[in-house]
């Protein structure tokens, strides 16, 4: 005999109760809002600009899961190296130059060192706010 917590829809079926199509009835599933593997966004934290196609800019993983996203990097005081729209891994990309205001010109790369950023993203389950730190090495 099922118990009511067995069948959440009340419809006399407690098997058809799995919201996240995972194979566990929802009364058994932990509730648990971590996305998928293959739906993670994560930002790599490693920049090494030095041409050796290794981490030659910064890397964003699952960047295809995410819409309308805007990624902004600053200083340790704060000043903004980086500020872009629709980053992608092709060619909107982060590769340790500044292209905000800075008093270096567009073409020299920052200095190695801690720098932070502000990652803002769109996906199917609402806006998502990321900041963290990224090392830029030389």
């Amino acid at each position: 005999m099922d118990t009511p917590d067995e069948d959440e829809d009340e419809d006399g079926d407690p098997t058809n109760d799995d919201s996240d199509d995972d194979g566990t009835p929802d009364y058994l599933d932990p509730t648990d809002d971590t996305p998928p593997a293959n739906q993670v966004v994560e930002v790599n934290q490693m920049v090494t600009p030095n041409g050796d196609g290794r981490n030659d800019f910064l890397f964003i993983k699952g960047i295809e899961n995410t819409l309308n996203n805007s990624m902004k990097i600053y200083n340790r005081w704060g000043v903004a190296v980086y500020e872009g729209v629709n980053y992608n891994n092709i060619n909107n990309i982060f590769e340790g130059k500044s292209k905000a205001r800075s008093t270096l010109s567009a073409d020299e790369h920052l200095p190695s060192g801690i720098y932070f950023y502000i990652f803002e993203y769109e996906t199917e389950n609402g806006r998502v706010i990321d900041s963290d730190y990224i090392y830029i090495s030389k």
